[in-house]
């Protein structure tokens, strides 16, 4: 038996992130997307101190993603919150697209 959530799990993990992702790319015309190497490095740091850090494939037993992907982009973050996205109030901007998108829908 593996450590990593369930497919279902990392499905969701997944899904949650590609809506971010294009909200993201709409609003900024696709630019800043990656961490920088500083930030990448640091982030790497903190997951591999972590008890759920996978090396062999490097990745997270906590949501199953693939580290050098996960801690690259800049709108990712840890699930356990060791590190978080990079984008000020990205909760704040994604729960207003969403009521939007709520809101257009009723049209």
């Amino acid at each position: 038996m593996n450590d990593y959530p369930s497919l279902f799990e990392q499905g969701k993990n997944l899904s949650k992130f590609a809506l971010d992702l294009v909200k993201h790319i709409k609003s900024t015309d696709g630019k800043d997307l990656m961490a920088s190497d500083e930030l990448f490095q640091e982030r790497m740091k903190i997951c591999a101190a972590c008890d759920r850090y996978d090396e062999g494939p490097n990745r997270c037993k906590e949501c199953g993603c693939y580290l050098d992907v996960k801690a690259r982009l800049i709108l990712d973050s840890c699930p356990l919150q060791k590190w978080t996205e990079s984008i000020e109030n990205w909760d704040d901007k994604f729960n207003d697209m969403l009521k939007e998108m709520g809101e257009k829908s009723k049209d």
